[in-house]
């Protein structure tokens, strides 16, 4: 019994640790990109040595994709949300799902940087991304969009635009709240910030794609 309790708690122990490890090189890989990142590096900021690092996770490559599939469970709630609306029209479907990706890139601000830094990229990882975090929730978005272009609710912009329109601009104010801080003396990560900052990305820019005889 006693050394199943000892295996009990170091497995668990192991599971913190891999855990710290994750966020630390997710906020690394998010603010310096994958080539920048350092195994010594992320060590250093987990507290950790070396040696622990490469015993829960191999090497670069591997730490990344694991810390990525941690965005794919964050991106996995947006789709439940989806799941639970889907008899919704296709514009109020759009507009539950900005609304919970403005709130969780607040709450998890590395998804909006590394699909910036990925999607500018391109190559391997990119395509990497695309089949196993980003790709069905943004064809799924993009289906929603050209649904409602169809029902001549939304404008006849190409649909994959408007996806990718409205993710940039809510991620652009979550991606450039140091900017904003240090340039204007305004910071939008505050309860008020974060309200407008939904106000302007449902009700200014979503709106600008309506079509003229519609209320969004």
């Amino acid at each position: 019994m006693a050394a199943s309790g000892s295996a009990t708690v170091s497995a668990g122990k192991g599971e913190r640790t891999a855990a710290r490890i994750r966020e630390v090189a997710l906020d690394q890989f998010s603010r310096l990109g994958f080539e920048r990142v350092t195994m010594a590096g992320i060590a250093e900021a987990a507290g950790l040595s070396q040696a622990t690092l490469h015993y829960h996770f191999q090497d670069k490559d591997q730490l990344w994709r694991s810390a990525m599939l941690g965005l794919g469970e964050v991106i996995a709630e947006e789709e439940r949300m989806l799941d639970a609306a889907q008899d919704a029209s296709p514009l109020a479907q759009l507009r539950i799902a900005m609304r919970f990706f403005l709130r969780i890139s607040w709450k998890h601000p590395a998804l909006g940087r590394v699909v910036a830094l990925e999607g500018m990229a391109g190559g391997e990882r990119l395509a990497w991304l695309d089949e196993h975090v980003l790709g069905h929730r943004n064809r799924r978005l993009s289906a929603l969009a050209r649904a409602a272009i169809e029902a001549g609710v939304l404008k006849p912009f190409p649909p994959e635009m408007i996806v990718i329109t409205l993710q940039a601009g809510a991620a652009g104010v979550i991606n450039l709240a140091p900017l904003m801080r240090d340039t204007f003396g305004f910071d939008p990560d505050t309860a008020e910030g974060r309200a407008a900052h939904e106000s302007l990305v449902l009700d200014a820019l979503l709106s600008g794609f309506v079509s003229d005889d519609q209320d969004a």
